[in-house]
This record gives C-alpha cells, structure tokens and sequence, in this order.
C-alpha cells in the first residue's frame, strides 16, 4: 500500500469512527428522557420482598413512524441475573401533542410490586409467562457463540402476527439479534436470550429462549426451553407454519389507561398513561 492509499485509508476509517461516535451520541440523547423515568421504577418481587435490578443500557432505542411517530426505548430488570420484567417508555403524538406511555410485561413466576416515582404502578399477580420445552431439540453446545446460533434456529420456524381493533393484519418481522442475553447460575439458565417481532423497530412480541440444566430427582437434565409474551394490547399471534401456537387477545382496556388503573394493575401486561392526559 503506497503512502497516498494509506492517507486516503485512514481518512476513510477517521470519518466512519466520527459517524459513529455521532450516531451513539445521538442514540443516546434520544434515550436520555426515558432512562430517566426507568430510574423513577422500584419493582420488588412480592414472595421475597428482593429488589430488581435495573440494567441502565436501553436494549434498543426504537422508533414506529407509522403510528404516531412512536419513539421510545426498552430496558429489563433482572433478579439473580435473569430478566423478570421488561418496559418500553416511549412516547406518541396527537394532533400535534405528545403523550408519554410505558408498558411493562413480567417475566416471573409470581406476583411483583412496581412503582413510579413513589407512586403504585403495577402489582402483575400471576406467572408472566408459560414455558415449555422444545421437543427434540439438541443438547446446549458448550460455547456461547454456538448456543447463540441454536437459539436462533430454533427461534427461526415460529412467525407473528399483529392484529389492530378494526382487523388490518400485520406480518411481524423476527429481529435475528436478541434484545438482551444473559445467563443465571441460580435458576439454572445456562444461557438466554429474548428475541423480538416488531413494526419497523418496535417490538410487539418477544420470544424467550433458554438453554437450562435441572437437577430432577437426582437426574440431571439440559434442553432448551421457550416462552411467549405480548408487547402490545392489540391481538398478538404466534404461529409454526400454519400451526397457531400462542395467542393473546385485544385488550383494549390499555389504550387510555391511567397509571395505577383498578382495572390493569394486577395484568401480566400491562400500558398506561405515567402522567394525567
């Protein structure tokens, strides 16, 4: 390489690094408002009154200019490690005027208590989700790059669907790069990971996928495992070919609900208004 190529190389790599560098900052200006309020969250599991942790780094910073010029960002609380709720805060626009809304999911087995800025959010009661194991699936490799690639297969054969109240359909788009990964030595999760479907960047459905090891009985056991879960109040579905395997049904009830909301609090899912409209 002669020295004018060189110049010219290094030039190039200078200007991509800077767009980059401009690119982060951006994303991160964008997300700044709503690390703020995911800051103003206490969520607690109830059984043992533990603290969950939140994780600082928004999954992803998304924008669905095709409703409302929605834009928000994700983040996830974990216990032990393991994600157990997850909240997208994002704002949308009408009539010139921006609201701002956060809809949350469990992930855990039990019932939670959330609050916003000191005051009662959200009291999920139930299990936030269903897990079953994958039927013939293969034994977890013994890297994390080769478990990555299993769960990406085994995330590939499933499709979704999003339905709005006046039944216009939407093919949802499976996002290849997992929201987050992560791994719990406690609740034997060897590795896991929660892929998306989404609207342009906005995820409406998550898929979670572990690789476990179990101890039953004195046996000791390792496969994968799955789990699905809503990310919109509109009528989520999952299918595998023609085969619908999950379902959640419209619940308009979210649409102007108000934080704390009688009605809402204690759903598995849940959407609402943090401030009065």
């Amino acid at each position: 390489m002669n020295q004018r190529t060189r110049s010219l190389a290094i030039r190039v790599a200078n200007l991509v690094a800077l767009a980059m560098a401009v690119a982060s900052n951006a994303s991160a200006q964008e997300a700044a408002p709503f690390i703020e309020d995911a800051r103003k969250y206490v969520i607690e599991s109830v059984k043992d009154k533990a603290k969950l942790k939140l994780n600082e780094k928004s999954l992803m910073n998304w924008t669905n200019p095709a409703r409302q010029q929605e834009r928000g960002a994700i983040y996830v609380w974990t216990l032990d490690e393991r994600p157990l709720a997850i909240g997208s805060l994002f704002t949308y626009e009408v009539n010139d005027k921006v609201y701002a809304k956060h809809e949350f999911q469990s992930f855990s087995s039990g019932p939670m208590r959330s609050s916003f800025d000191g005051k009662l959010a959200w009291t999920p009661k139930g299990a936030g989700v269903e897990w079953r194991n994958f039927e013939d699936s293969p034994q977890p490799a013994t890297t994390h790059t080769a478990r990555l690639l299993q769960m990406r297969q085994l995330a590939r054969p499933f499709r979704a669907e999003l339905v709005s109240p006046k039944e216009d359909r939407t093919e949802l788009r499976l996002i290849s790069r997992p929201l987050v990964e992560y791994s719990s030595t406690k609740n034997g999760v060897i590795e896991g990971a929660i892929f998306s479907f989404a609207v342009a960047t906005d995820p409406e459905v998550l898929l979670l996928i572990e690789a476990f090891e179990e101890n039953l009985s004195g046996t000791k056991r390792t496969g994968f495992r799955h789990a699905f879960a809503r990310f919109h109040y509109w009528n989520v579905s999952v299918f595998e070919g023609d085969r619908k395997v999950w379902d959640a049904p419209l619940d308009q009830s979210h649409e102007s609900n108000p934080i704390g909301d009688k009605k809402n609090i204690e759903k598995t899912y849940n959407s609402y208004h943090p401030n009065p409209l």
